[in-house]
């Protein structure tokens, strides 16, 4: 939450608390059951914000209760011995609720580290495994049988080494940039790219004749960090060729206030499972070491992507295949 809302949570909650402690006051609440009910306003807000909103919430806390439930009313005197002890127990317990709330907080993101290491392992360990047994593979064969191969051979087992080493570069690219996603330090560098050289940038790469792309004029520019931005169309178009055996599409379109491209493919689509979280970074819904596997870590970079551009992006299932729908702001 940013400050704001820490600021908006924590007054709404202790508002709260104090509002109902006044109600139930007048059904004879006795100042022991309030001053519970304030203390876990302030544990609720120490564990779900900061150190600071926390001691802020036990200072509110500890006023309140003393201008509205002891003697005398409506003042921040304290008549009684026991009043005081009230005041300063509710000041010491919202300061170990906030230390407390450091302690479970560093522990949270020590875990959030360890499954992010957990997931990138089980990433690397299913989608650079093949690669690379396809390049030593290929590499070992040519070597034993160089003098036994025909020209044509060769070729085919070179262009395959290289092809393997493309999809790695690609998938160590994909792997940078969703570190930098996960830990919130993507930076972007925005320009203004002309569409047409930006998508012909694109068909280079992918160097597919199955891919079909219809561009909205050869004049307009989108405003966004270049390699991120290509890299994220990439990662789509590229995914939906892996997983389509026909043509895939790429078109592109314009309103008032955003550009949107579309990719549509004729593969299997996304299961139920899926759709649930289909941009969960590092998570395959690979269930054995063969076959194609799920949608993979791209997805989840062009997301992130595409969100820190303010975009928004879509999976619709469509019969058959899948559409990706990626919208981009237009701006000045």
């Amino acid at each position: 939450m940013t400050q704001f809302k820490h600021g908006f949570y924590t007054l709404f909650i202790m508002a709260s608390a104090i509002l109902g402690c006044l109600a139930l006051s007048h059904w004879f609440l006795p100042l022991g059951g309030i001053l519970l009910i304030l203390q876990l306003a302030c544990a609720i807000v120490a564990l779900t914000t900061s150190r600071f909103y926390g001691l802020l919430a036990g200072l509110a806390g500890a006023l309140s209760f003393n201008y509205f439930f002891t003697a005398p009313l409506y003042s921040f005197q304290i008549a009684e011995i026991e009043d005081s002890i009230n005041f300063v127990v509710f000041i010491l317990v919202a300061i170990l609720m906030s230390e407390l709330a450091v302690y479970v907080n560093a522990q949270q993101h020590a875990l959030q580290v360890v499954k992010t290491q957990s997931r990138i392992l089980r990433s690397v360990s299913h989608d650079l495994r093949t690669p690379l047994s396809t390049i030593i593979g290929s590499v070992e064969t040519y070597t034993t049988y160089q003098d036994k191969l025909e020209e044509i051979e060769k070729k085919a087992l070179l262009q395959g080494v290289y092809d393997e080493g493309k999809r790695l570069y690609i998938y160590v690219e994909n792997l940078l940039q969703a570190t930098r996603i996960e830990h919130n330090a993507l930076v972007l560098n925005l320009t203004r790219i002309n569409l047409t050289s930006l998508l012909a940038s694109i068909e280079s790469r992918i160097n597919n004749r199955r891919l079909k792309v219809v561009n909205i004029s050869s004049s307009e520019c989108i405003t966004a960090s270049e390699s991120l931005f290509e890299q994220a169309l990439f990662n789509v178009i590229d995914n939906a060729l892996t997983f389509s055996d026909d043509a895939v599409s790429l078109t592109v379109s314009k309103t008032d206030t955003k550009f949107e491209f579309e990719i549509q493919d004729t593969g299997k689509g996304l299961s139920k499972e899926q759709l649930k979280a289909p941009f969960q970074l590092f998570q395959t819904s690979r269930s054995s070491d063969s076959g194609k596997g799920g949608i993979g870590l791209g997805l989840s970079v062009t997301a992130g992507i595409v969100h820190a551009h303010q975009g928004d992006i879509k999976l619709v299932n469509t019969t058959p295949g899948l559409r990706v729908c990626i919208s981009m702001p237009i701006r000045d």
